[in-house]
């Protein structure tokens, strides 16, 4: 089964993510957490129209080690923070049909990315800044509607899906000038980037309020 799943991003955030690891992609971490952008939009094809299925995401470290911006370009610093097992976010919409899964993209928009280890937010993710991220998205197959919080002996993973170029450098501050112009031309809420000076920003943390905000989109 897991063979026939196909699991890809809506057309526009495909585009984007590609077009943004070319440049070695960086998101924000900040306190109150800060949404990724581009967006993980997943489109899946292959499930059992009449089984039930839940999504679950998660965001893994890619290799064990620091990395530092120098010099124009991104390169290894030494060996990587240790790290815990990573948070794990069931989707929001519970258990569903394959029918219903595969009808509309599966969005995680409410996720948040933060420094803070011990965040009681139950939809920020910590993430040590200066490495390197890749989200991994996991479907598992469901024998009944309960709730995927709740414990399910019957519960069967079907596949886990990591896309290559989905992969980030979690940063507090943008480092590459180039795409700091990427955020700007093509995420709507960069306006903080617009209104102020881009090299002053630079390397500077945002402010509590801009990471407060839905708008905030790394």
């Amino acid at each position: 089964m897991s063979n026939q799943v196909q699991v890809s991003l809506k057309e526009e955030q495909d585009r984007l993510w590609k077009l943004f690891h070319s440049h070695r992609n960086e998101m924000i971490v900040t306190k109150f957490g800060r949404k990724m952008f581009p967006k993980l939009d997943y489109v899946i094809r292959g499930l059992n129209q009449n089984k039930l299925y839940a999504m679950m995401l998660h965001i893994e470290q890619s290799d064990d080690c620091r990395y530092k911006f120098s010099s124009g370009e991104w390169m290894k610093s030494g060996k990587a923070e240790q790290h815990k097992e990573p948070k794990k976010l069931w989707h929001p919409d519970g258990v569903r049909s394959g029918k219903d899964w595969m009808a509309n993209p599966i969005c995680f928009d409410s996720v948040k990315i933060t420094n803070i280890v011990d965040s009681s937010n139950a939809s920020m993710i910590f993430l040590h800044s200066m490495h390197i991220y890749t989200p991994v998205l996991s479907v598992y197959e469901s024998q009944s509607e309960t709730p995927m919080g709740i414990p399910q002996p019957s519960t069967r993973l079907v596949t886990s899906v990591r896309l290559d170029y989905t992969e980030f450098i979690a940063v507090t501050a943008y480092q590459n000038d180039a795409l700091i112009k990427l955020k700007i031309q093509f995420n709507p809420f960069a306006k903080g980037f617009r209104e102020g000076n881009q090299g002053d920003r630079k390397r500077s943390s945002p402010s509590a309020d801009d990471s407060t905000t839905d708008e905030s989109s790394s």
